[in-house]
């Protein structure tokens, strides 16, 4: 598999679609070749293709302060994760002071790392190094964002050149958009869901798939549930982003 070696005759995007295209598993570095920044690097861990976790300076919000948006954690919470102790995790201190569910502390991690995606895609110019793993996979700090999160959506150069030649259709003639539909068809939600039905959706069926809730399943059943709270989440996120 041969990747270009920097970001600028193509995107973010297109490499990421190539990484997952092969189910590879490795590294993907992007170092900054501009400005003061010139040399930062930012690395996105994939496991068979698939974005497991994001190293990154470029800032997001923190733990507490997204569950605290969602109405899932009080001032009084993101208060008490000012200083945790002893250097613990912010989503262990959650849950083992009782202000937040496992549940919750895992969505809020994935939504998280889809910020921290985001934010590489903000990056023009990079030069692109990625080194692959020979055994074993890259550690999670969630489930696996699913290509649809990854790669829906994102700036490609593929795309940008046919657009580029070709006319936009009439306003009367563009359909509805897909991603939503297939988002709320995923949540078994219709056209008119408020963004209270969704989250109450997700809740329940992700409550129902998610692999933590089932320790007895098999290799494959667990495959299986990964892939469907990977459908679950990316529909949830498709919504409320």
């Amino acid at each position: 598999m041969l990747l270009p070696g920097r970001l600028n005759n193509t995107t973010l995007g297109d490499v990421l679609g190539q990484l997952h295209r092969a189910r590879a598993s490795g590294v993907l570095e992007l170092v900054e070749v501009r400005g003061a920044t010139s040399g930062r690097v930012h690395r996105i861990h994939l496991a068979s293709g698939l974005v497991a976790h994001v190293e990154s300076a470029l800032r997001v919000p923190r733990l507490g302060e997204l569950l605290r948006r969602e109405g899932l954690l009080t001032d009084e919470g993101v208060r008490h994760l000012a200083r945790p102790p002893g250097g613990r995790r912010a989503g262990e201190l959650l849950v083992d002071s009782g202000l937040a569910s496992e549940r919750l502390v895992s969505a809020a991690l994935r939504r998280q790392l889809r910020l921290r995606l985001d934010a590489l895609f903000s990056i023009e110019e990079a030069q692109l190094r990625f080194r692959a793993f020979v055994r074993g996979l890259p550690a999670a700090s969630s489930v696996p964002l699913s290509p649809h999160e990854f790669l829906h959506g994102r700036p490609r150069a593929r795309k940008a050149a046919r657009a580029a030649s070709t006319p936009e259709p009439a306003p009367a003639a563009r359909r509805r958009d897909p991603a939503r539909s297939w988002a709320l068809s995923a949540l078994g939600l219709g056209a008119e869901a408020s963004s209270s039905d969704v989250r109450v959706a997700f809740r329940r069926l992700a409550r129902e798939v998610h692999p933590d809730r089932h320790p007895r399943a098999t290799a494959a059943e667990r495959a299986e549930l990964l892939t469907r709270f990977a459908r679950l989440s990316a529909a949830y996120h498709q919504l409320v982003a």
